[in-house]
């Protein structure tokens, strides 16, 4: 099920940029060679699954026998892919996946070779919501079994998430600032290992994102408590929304597409048209729902209007309580 999620701020003006001239002739004949889609991170991940997904749709709409392959560059954070596709040539011959908050928040941490205006935004696809999941034999029954303890028991549990100053780690701090509790965090380096460490029983819960752990709630590997987001999902149902459960958050990591600032106009319009028809492609929604992607679109000014509001509160975040020393 599709998540409606708003800004409260306006659309934010894009700067002036020195943007290349392009010839009618040139934009209509593109592409004549093969477009690049960057991926931050590793083959395998969720990242890199949307990317290969949603890849031969866009190149159906696109049109004039467009080819797009996919390259993983990933780095810390995906700073690597996010800082490849800001500097390549805006000829729309390099485009990339944009996960956020973590192309937002890389800047804050240290000085990067890109920033928010380094980007035109073709459209957000995914919005993975932070979800809290424990193990089986957990004696954490609901959300509330775990905030009643924690407010009991201050740093007494620990919760796994990925990376610091990940989205799931942003996650983690909403809900503790939400519930008013206080959990040791205990970053690790993706998804899978801190999924391995919850089942193994080596810590209380885990925040990731619900379309990463569907497949082991359905096998019973793992029990969700609640997740991050405005609606239930119809891949699981029972799941519940913590604002069901009076916890007043929403959280996750959002996958779009991306291009380089300046880009020509006429392509960037292709490129967005292109994706918003791959998004109601019936076979595309096929596909998406076999790989449990949790599908949010926003269309090209909304997803720019979304990220400008959200770097907004990431540097506030930064401001008052920054989550890397």
């Amino acid at each position: 099920m599709p998540m409606n999620r708003r800004t409260m701020l306006s659309a934010t003006a894009l700067g002036v940029l020195a943007t290349p001239m392009i010839r009618p002739a040139s934009a209509q004949s593109w592409p004549s060679r093969p477009i690049e889609m960057v991926v931050g991170f590793a083959a395998g991940g969720g990242t890199d699954i949307l990317a290969r997904t949603i890849a031969p749709f866009m190149e159906k709409y696109i049109g004039n026998n467009a080819r797009i392959g996919v390259v993983n560059r990933p780095g810390p954070g995906g700073e690597i892919g996010f800082t490849a596709v800001a500097n390549a040539r805006p000829d729309g011959y390099t485009i990339g996946t944009l996960n956020a908050p973590a192309f937002l928040t890389i800047p804050y941490e240290r000085r990067t070779r890109y920033t928010f205006e380094s980007f035109d935004f073709i459209g957000n696809v995914v919005t993975d919501p932070a979800s809290i999941f424990v193990a089986p034999n957990s004696p954490f029954q609901t959300i509330q079994d775990l905030v009643e303890f924690g407010r009991a028991n201050p740093r007494r549990l620990n919760i796994g998430m990925q990376g610091t100053g990940s989205a799931m780690h942003l996650a983690t701090l909403a809900f503790m600032r939400a519930t008013g509790i206080e959990m040791t965090t205990v970053p690790f380096p993706g998804t899978a290992p801190n999924r391995t460490a919850l089942m193994g029983g080596h810590i209380n819960a885990s925040t990731f994102g619900i379309g990463e752990g569907a497949p082991f709630v359905k096998e019973g590997q793992i029990r969700i408590l609640g997740t991050m987001s405005n609606s239930r999902w119809d891949e699981l149902p029972d799941a519940p929304t913590m604002r069901e459960q009076g916890i007043n958050v929403l959280a996750g990591s959002d996958r779009g597409l991306t291009a380089p600032a300046g880009t020509p106009t006429e392509i960037m319009e292709r490129l967005s048209d292109a994706l918003s028809q791959s998004l109601r492609d019936p076979d595309f929604l096929a596909r998406a729902r076999e790989q449990a992607l949790f599908l949010n679109p926003m269309p090209r000014a909304e997803y720019r209007t979304y990220l400008a509001a959200l770097n907004e509160e990431i540097g506030e975040l930064w401001r008052t309580n920054p989550w890397r020393q």
